[in-house]
């Protein structure tokens, strides 16, 4: 099929990953505890357009050609470090004042929709990690020599998509109850910007250290 071999494979490994804890998943799950529940899937639908990208860069060819560029790929790191880490010093130095009791999910969302998930999609795109687990995972299920170009690319990158949205959309569901409880007085909120802003600046130096 469209030069894809071992697709039930590719779908098995590909839900397992998604299942498994990384950067992504804490922003996702961040962002929901921080912002409630229209903050948390603009959030994942922006993480899930950057897999998007990504997809049509490797299926392109871009991807590898960064991948072995020292000078691409490290830029690509430091602007995703500096990006996440000027996040979560906004984060910490806004002490909670966005953030309104019952406000997220009854009224205006606590962040504008179209900037998070904006962020969202930066967040993703500037992940080098990406990168190197697409060049490394998709190669693996097309067939060589490869007849039908960027499709077969294309398609088990979509897959991955759909599964990632899936499990994210998941992640929002569970996490948004918990955002409820947490801004409940503005102390919460307080407490929940910090912690909010150490996780990115965390997330900020594991892509930084990416080798």
């Amino acid at each position: 099929m469209l030069g894809i071999v071992g697709y039930g494979g590719f779908v098995a490994s590909a839900a397992a990953l998604c299942l498994t804890p990384g950067i992504d998943t804490v922003y996702i799950f961040t962002r929901t505890m921080a912002g409630g529940r229209r903050e948390g899937l603009a959030s994942a639908l922006g993480i899930n357009t950057g897999l998007v990208v990504h997809t049509v860069l490797v299926a392109a060819g871009l991807s590898l050609v960064l991948a072995a560029s020292p000078v691409a790929f490290g830029a690509i790191k430091v602007a995703g470090a500096a990006y996440l880490a000027v996040m979560g010093v906004r984060s910490i130095l806004s002490g909670g004042s966005s953030l309104s009791v019952g406000e997220k999910d009854e009224g205006a969302p606590a962040a504008s929709a179209l900037r998070v998930y904006a962020q969202g999609v930066l967040t993703n795109v500037l992940n080098p990690k990406i990168i190197l687990f697409f060049l490394a995972l998709l190669p693996q299920f097309v067939a060589t020599p490869n007849g039908f170009g960027p499709l077969p690319f294309l398609a088990l990158g979509l897959t991955y998509v759909a599964l990632s949205t899936l499990w994210t959309v998941v992640i929002v569901a569970v996490a948004s109850p918990f955002s409820r409880l947490l801004t409940t007085s503005p102390r919460a909120g307080r407490v929940t910007s910090v912690v909010s802003g150490l996780v990115y600046i965390a997330l900020g130096a594991t892509i930084l250290l990416t080798a």
